[in-house]
């Protein structure tokens, strides 16, 4: 089987699994799911994109895929309309604000995914798990269970223990990635990238964690590799 035929294969097969995806939001928040845990299920379900990256035969369509979904998503951000596209937006998007962090979410993983399968595996797949788990996770703990507020300059509130979350599933990520594309990695490297997603996190403006969490994990594990 050629490249070009496998590579047309799998795109078939994630975009079934995109579609089925949103469908699964919109229907979720139909039989009554809160709008917010609609929204960290897609977050951390996303996360998903980069397993598959070693069975691409190149990265021309790969990377087209995250960039017809940023395009998409811009273009339906002023759609107002009925219908399923509708449905999803409701599903996950209660403001326009929320759709933009939507956007940069499949921003990140356009630019990450040409770098993982082109030069660095490891640190793109641990960016992008840091971003899907602890991003996810830490909005989830930290809306349900954060007590401890505090905020950094230029950043939203924050919970303490949100934060923590944070550091610690997107040290799993890192941890998951590591072993997934066999890159060995040193525990401090791991700490250290997952405090700098904890402090991207914290000191983001809203919606814009979705690309400096990935930023700054991916930084460090460039510099410390």
């Amino acid at each position: 089987m050629s490249r070009r035929v496998i590579d047309l294969a799998l795109a078939g097969l994630w975009l079934l699994i995109l579609i089925a995806g949103a469908g699964v939001c919109a229907w979720l928040y139909r039989r009554g799911l809160p709008r917010t845990y609609v929204r960290d299920l897609l977050h951390v379900g996303a996360g998903c994109w980069v397993f598959g990256w070693p069975g691409w035969e190149g990265w021309a369509v790969p990377t087209l895929i995250p960039a017809l979904a940023v395009g998409g998503l811009l273009l339906l951000s002023g759609n107002k309309g009925g219908g399923r596209v509708a449905g999803f937006r409701q599903a996950v998007s209660d403001a326009d604000e929320r759709w933009s962090g939507l956007v940069l979410y499949a921003l990140a993983v356009a630019i990450l995914t040409p770098v993982g399968i082109l030069w660095a595996p490891f640190p793109a797949a641990a960016a992008l798990l840091a971003l899907a788990l602890g991003d996810g996770l830490g909005g989830l703990v930290g809306r349900n269970f954060g007590r401890r507020r505090f905020q950094l300059p230029g950043g939203k509130p924050k919970s303490l223990e949100g934060a923590a979350v944070v550091a610690l599933a997107s040290g799993v990520g890192i941890w998951v990635a590591a072993g997934y594309f066999q890159s060995p990695v040193s525990l401090p490297t791991v700490l250290g990238a997952a405090a700098a997603a904890c402090l991207a996190e914290a000191v983001a403006p809203r919606a814009t964690d979705n690309l400096l969490v990935p930023a700054a994990v991916f930084a460090v594990l460039i510099l410390l590799g």
